[in-house]
């Protein structure tokens, strides 16, 4: 295995050594000048994307003029594509299945033309095909969070003690400017709006009615669940206290657990799950009052979109990389610490009371006006 990691960063350095021979433009330029980025966007998982989405504020405040385009695939479109700060969103082929399709796309684009620009890639994109996909699509200047720092002109590496997106602004810092921290952030249009209001008066919400958006499943690999019953419980105090409606959320793969929930609940509700798009999901969460959530995709949703929320967290993983931690809108309950989840591991440390107490005080200080 090291013999074959040698191997590739001799490539690899060979490659960047030939680079800077052909005097490609821009390889000499200081990153304070660059002016176009170019944002690569393939990750694993949504909130990985969703993370990266303060990047783009960040840039405009430190770079004013600054011409931002998006490169994505996926799911990173939807979270992407109805973003009012960014120039272009460009769909290609992901390059971890289809590199030439790839590149290809970005060079048929060729959106900065013949201006040298930087192409960035955040945390989640650090792949060997991402780096050799911003190579090939003609970018002079990488920066960012990469397996190859041999390709890169400022390579960087995650840092577990910082938040990803503090991680993210060590991007901006690379290139030269003092980074300025926002939320993240999901736009979605008019339609998609006008959607989600449909798809609630579908589902039985009264106009007027408060509404609670519930996240209660995740992957089951993760271990971060919480009670059936106990999820149940807190749906029964906000029917009783607040005449809510409870909406929930997920993947069309949880509609049945989450139907089997709603099973035994004494009043309706609504499941979405899979019937969304995630522009249209964060439309409806942008209509709710208050959400219960996993520590899981769509609660990066909410968080996007300013949704008040009681998180329930897992011991096991540390808050400080994904967890919107000294924000007000949010409770963060996490009660218990461990190296590592048993493989029976349920979020049992963290009761109902508290849930339904913390649910009450969101109520009461953040009332919401609705789009």
């Amino acid at each position: 295995m090291n013999l074959v990691r040698n191997m590739k960063g001799g490539v690899f350095a060979g490659v960047k050594a030939l680079e800077r021979l052909a005097s490609h433009e821009g390889t000499g330029r200081s990153l304070r000048e660059i002016k176009d980025f170019l944002l690569l966007q393939y990750p694993s998982a949504l909130g990985t994307a969703i993370h990266a989405t303060p990047l783009i504020p960040a840039l405009r405040h430190a770079v004013p003029g600054c011409r931002i385009v998006v490169a994505a695939s996926g799911f990173a479109l939807d979270v992407f594509r109805n973003n009012p700060r960014i120039d272009r969103l460009i769909e290609t082929p992901n390059p971890l299945k289809d590199l030439k399709g790839a590149v290809y796309a970005l060079r048929r684009e060729n959106p900065f033309r013949e201006a040298a620009y930087a192409a960035i890639t955040s945390t989640g994109n650090e792949r060997t095909l991402i780096a050799m996909q911003a190579l090939l699509s003609g970018a002079s200047i990488r920066v960012g969070f990469t397996v190859v720092p041999q390709l890169y002109r400022k390579p960087l590496f995650f840092d577990r003690d910082l938040s990803q997106i503090a991680n993210n602004l060590r991007i901006v810092e690379a290139l030269g400017h003092s980074p300025v921290h926002s939320e993240p952030e999901i736009f979605y249009s008019e339609t998609e709006l006008a959607t989600a209001r449909n798809t609630l008066a579908l589902g039985g919400v009264e106009t007027g009615r408060p509404l609670a958006v519930f996240v209660t499943q995740t992957s089951v690999t993760q271990r971060k669940g919480w009670r059936v019953e106990r999820f149940r419980a807190a749906a029964e105090s906000l029917r009783k206290r607040y005449g809510a409606h409870i909406l929930f959320v997920g993947t069309a793969s949880e509609s049945a657990a989450i139907d089997e929930l709603r099973s035994a609940l004494t009043f309706p509700t609504t499941n979405v799950a899979g019937k969304t798009s995630l522009s249209q999901l964060a439309a409806l969460m942008s209509c709710c009052n208050v959400g219960l959530t996993l520590d899981t995709g769509p609660m990066h949703l909410g968080r996007a979109v300013g949704l008040p929320m009681v998180i329930i967290a897992p011991a096991w993983s540390p808050p400080i990389e994904w967890l919107p931690l000294g924000n007000d809108r949010f409770r963060i309950l996490k009660n218990a610490d461990m190296a590592s989840a048993p493989a029976d591991y349920i979020i049992d440390e963290v009761s109902v009371d508290e849930v339904t107490a913390a649910l009450d005080d969101l109520i009461v200080r953040y009332p919401r006006q609705h789009p």
